[in-house]
């Protein structure tokens, strides 16, 4: 029976540090970007401008030529990332047509 009653416990502790404040989604993408003197407001309608559709970025399967003309039109725009990321500079996705230029 003790068996049982560590097992219980064991199956608690486990879904209770899987739910709540355990488990933290990332940032959408829209976190990631900013400009001085730009609202979150202005940065959701910049990205939206340059054809953002899912501000998240989560589940985007756009094809990457698409994804590197949307990322540049925000940095073109002089928009900064937060971690710095460059696409170009990322393997293989730099040999993109959209990256000349930009490596």
């Amino acid at each position: 029976m003790s068996t049982k009653y560590l097992l219980l416990s064991f199956c608690a502790v486990l879904l209770v540090s899987c739910t709540g404040r355990g488990f933290q989604p990332p940032p959408g993408a829209y976190t990631q970007w900013y400009k001085k003197g730009v609202s979150q407001a202005g940065v959701d309608n910049a990205m939206r401008a340059c054809g953002y559709t899912n501000l998240d970025g989560v589940g985007d399967t756009s094809p990457i030529d698409v994804v590197l003309t949307r990322f540049y039109c925000m940095k073109d725009a002089g928009f900064k990332r937060r971690d710095n990321l460059d696409l170009c500079k990322q393997g293989r996705i730099g040999e993109s047509p959209v990256c000349e230029g930009r490596r």
